[in-house]
């Protein structure tokens, strides 16, 4: 079997031109040196050095082997240091999966508390539909899962099952408000949800894969006397059902993080009472797997500053 002190000591051999310098370069013994260099022969099943001098020359086919030996080692030595270079940076590296509404609504407001609170850091965030994200914590390409939840299950029991037995953390609030362009007036809904009522509004829907339209259907499904929703348009993305109902096309159910601006200026509002508002749990999914330390750290934090979800909640700050 090939052993890569053999090459090493070839190259050595090579530079040198003498025994003895180098086995002083490979800290070995000149008669240790040799043997590994016999050895090394034996393995090529010809000679590399001519001995017949004092300066060591090496042999036509020392020299071709001199040229591949080389060009092994340069590899693997730098194979050697990506490597390590890819577990330094993997071990100051934190990942996270996430739907896309948290990446813009919840991140840029949370990561620069995770980094006050770890020091050197690098963050990074991939964006993706619940299963997406759920599928990245399982294969190992995400530390973390941050996610929506709402608070009757509808995300949860439609969510992929591997969540269901995974440690979680809840870290901020939202709300998914119904709104709609106003009237004339200002103030009423260009499409207003109501009971009683035979009038068809235009629904702003999300997509099948989108987990807040779980949510939305689960609420829907529980009030059977509200107004008949039909579907104009859906997208898997809020800001793309925000842009429509700026638009005055229909009522969607928008994150309220997103819309307090719109509301505020009086360019969205509400479509219907307190009652049709949906309440979610930002929560924070890990791994069972042992993670790298700062993932641990992050997640030792997390629990130390976890507070009673009894109270309401802002983002948890590290």
């Amino acid at each position: 079997m090939l052993d890569i002190r053999w090459l090493e000591d070839l190259v050595a051999v090579a530079e040198t031109r003498n025994i003895t310098r180098a086995a002083e370069l490979r800290n070995i013994t000149q008669s240790g040196l040799s043997r590994r260099i016999q050895s090394l022969e034996h393995w090529v099943g010809a000679p590399l050095i001519d001995r017949r001098h004092a300066q060591i020359d090496l042999t036509d086919a020392g020299t071709k082997f001199l040229e591949a030996a080389s060009e092994t080692l340069a590899r693997l030595n730098s194979a050697r240091l990506t490597i390590r270079q890819d577990k330094t940076e993997r071990l100051r590296q934190i990942r996270f999966a996430a739907p896309h509404i948290l990446s813009v609504s919840f991140f840029p407001h949370w990561l620069p508390a995770i980094q006050t609170g770890l020091g050197s850091v690098r963050l990074s965030v991939a964006s993706d539909n619940l299963p997406g994200c759920v599928g990245m914590l399982r294969d190992g390409t995400a530390d973390f899962v941050v996610c929506l939840m709402d608070c009757e299950g509808e995300i949860a029991a439609r969510a992929d099952r591997s969540l269901a037995g995974e440690a979680w953390i809840s870290v901020g609030r939202e709300s998914l408000v119904p709104l709609s362009a106003p009237g004339p007036d200002g103030v009423t809904p260009v499409h207003a949800l109501a009971t009683a009522t035979s009038r068809a509004v235009s629904y702003l829907a999300y997509s099948p894969e989108c987990s807040l339209g779980w949510a939305v259907e689960g609420l829907l499904g529980r009030r059977p006397a509200l107004t008949h929703l039909q579907t104009l348009y859906d997208n898997s993305l809020a800001d793309g059902l925000r842009t429509m109902a700026l638009a005055g096309l229909g009522v969607a159910w928008l994150p309220l993080t997103m819309t307090e601006g719109d509301m505020m200026r009086g360019r969205l509002v509400r479509a219907g009472g307190a009652d049709m508002t949906i309440d979610l749990d930002i929560r924070v999914y890990r791994s069972q797997q042992r993670l790298s330390k700062k993932a641990e750290d992050l997640w030792q934090t997390l629990l130390t500053a976890q507070r009673p979800r009894a109270q309401p909640a802002e983002a948890i700050a590290v």
